[in-house]
């Protein structure tokens, strides 16, 4: 197949690269050698188009340093790229952003998926200002029914779209998120913090409460840490500003983080916390499983599986004072942590990069046959 992949994350992108970004990577990493797979991403300056892991890149829009600018140029370039080469393509897999609505089911005869990772719903209303929540808000409530084809990342998030729609669908998928093997095989070594493994985003991650949390239980835990790991999307030094003086110091910011820097920060965490008020599918509550970490999540639908399957506990989505009492709770318990991350760690085996990639690798079949007379 000749794939197109639309998606403006891409390695080295001074804007950060999220969980849309690592799944693409993982999983084209392992179809390369059998398709042809262009990624189409936002350009930043010093981009080049070119191969970058194997993987072909085109790069459009302006090389800004401006998010908002770089954002907005990039969905008119793309949307121009789709219609001239879109034909070119026997598949093309549009990564779902309301702030980068391509419309290219609309450009190209070619067939499209919509990859949905996740949805904001009013939380958009709540955290941008007018002029950019309330577009985003609508594009992201009708901007599904345009398409026939959709590969989910959770049963959860398929639901919230699907729900009430009425058009024909064609290909309706739930593909999860995944993991590397070699986090199964690493022997976890508790070093006594509690570990952030996520986007630097205060409101939508969760951060404020986190900070608020651990004020509480600070002198209870005189050696305990704080470390968050993640592209910096809010400043680091506006968290740490939200302690009092003499706690600045116990909080520490490790930058993003991969390979074995990131299995070593996973593997010493007594406890990894996502205190999230929304989510999509998080790849590092599935890393941290496989590393045997018990894990604390705020209690939304996406997240309700981590109590489901035993593998950490959840408190109150928004509640600082339910957070930091589930944090002491398992600090003081070393059983019930080791119990958690022995059954989160055998939950995360189910989910190898290497067996999902084959099944989206057939979903994009079923699709590009579509186009064959």
């Amino acid at each position: 197949m000749k794939i197109l992949q639309i998606i403006y994350e891409s390695r080295d992108n001074p804007f950060g690269t999220g969980g849309a970004g690592l799944r693409a990577y993982e999983i084209y990493a392992r179809l390369k050698d059998r398709h042809d797979i262009t990624l189409l991403c936002m350009r930043y300056p010093g981009a080049a188009d070119g191969e970058i892991e194997g993987l072909r890149h085109v790069f459009v829009g302006a090389e800004s340093r401006s998010l908002t600018k770089s954002v907005l140029s990039y969905t008119v370039k793309a949307a121009q790229y789709v219609r001239r080469h879109g034909g070119s393509y026997d598949v093309i897999v549009e990564n779902f952003l309301p702030s980068t609505p391509i419309f290219s089911r609309l450009l190209t005869r070619t067939p499209v998926i919509l990859q949905v990772q996740g949805v904001m719903e009013r939380h958009s209303l709540k955290k941008f200002s007018p002029v950019y929540a309330v577009p985003m808000f609508l594009v992201e409530g009708t901007y599904p029914f345009l398409y026939e084809h959709f590969i989910f990342v959770s049963a959860v998030t398929r639901d919230k779209v699907m729900t009430g729609r009425r058009r024909k669908t064609g290909l309706c998928e739930v593909i999860p998120n995944g993991i590397n093997r070699d986090l199964l095989d690493a022997i976890p070594e508790e070093q006594g913090y509690i570990l952030f493994f996520s986007r630097i985003d205060i409101y939508t991650k969760g951060l404020d409460l986190l900070m608020s949390a651990f004020s509480r239980i600070a002198d209870d835990f005189p050696g305990l840490r704080v470390i968050l790991a993640g592209y910096e999307f809010d400043r680091f030094s506006t968290l740490r500003d939200m302690l009092r003086p003499d706690l600045q110091g116990r909080v520490e910011y490790a930058g993003f983080v991969t390979g074995t820097q990131k299995r070593e920060l996973l593997s010493g965490a007594s406890v990894v916390v996502l205190p999230s008020r929304h989510e999509s599918s998080p790849i590092s509550i599935l890393e941290a499983a496989a590393l045997a970490r018990p894990v604390i999540v705020s209690d939304i639908p996406e997240l309700a599986f981590v109590e489901q399957r035993q593998m950490g506990i959840s408190f109150r989505s928004g509640s600082s004072e339910d957070l930091s009492q589930k944090i002491a709770h398992l600090l003081h318990n070393s059983g019930l942590r080791q119990d958690l991350g022995l059954q989160g760690r055998e939950y995360a085996r189910q989910f190898l990069w290497d067996t999902i990639a084959p099944c989206f690798e057939n979903a994009l079949q079923l699709v590009a046959d579509e186009k064959r007379p």
